[in-house]
């Protein structure tokens, strides 16, 4: 799998993100995402809303998520609403969000 975008640590950007791989999110976003892959690092944060194949999520992620698997890690804070295919979510996650299954 390639890895087709970084946001670093000391990055923060405000605007919609549209990558055809892999995403790896260390810094801040503040709007939406769209991509094959999500993963939210633990310094990551996200303030919007995704839309990917894959979402991982160890750092903090605020809106809509929208995937076939989603998979929040014990460091991982989601906030909002979550659509999926399949779920796992790590003892020690904070999840404050509505769930459902992604429609087909």
């Amino acid at each position: 799998e390639i890895l087709s975008g970084l946001v670093g640590s000391e990055m923060c950007i405000r605007d919609r993100i549209s990558a055809e791989g892999e995403l790896l999110l260390l810094g801040s976003v503040i709007g939406d995402i769209k991509c094959y892959s999500l993963s939210v690092d633990d310094t990551g944060t996200l303030k919007g809303n995704v839309e990917a194949e894959i979402v991982t999520v160890s750092g903090t992620c605020e809106g809509q998520v929208t995937a076939d698997v989603v998979s929040v890690k014990s460091s991982g804070k989601i906030k909002g609403e979550i659509f999926y295919e399949n779920i796992s979510i790590e003892e020690g996650a904070v999840v404050e969000a509505q769930l459902g299954k992604k429609k087909k």
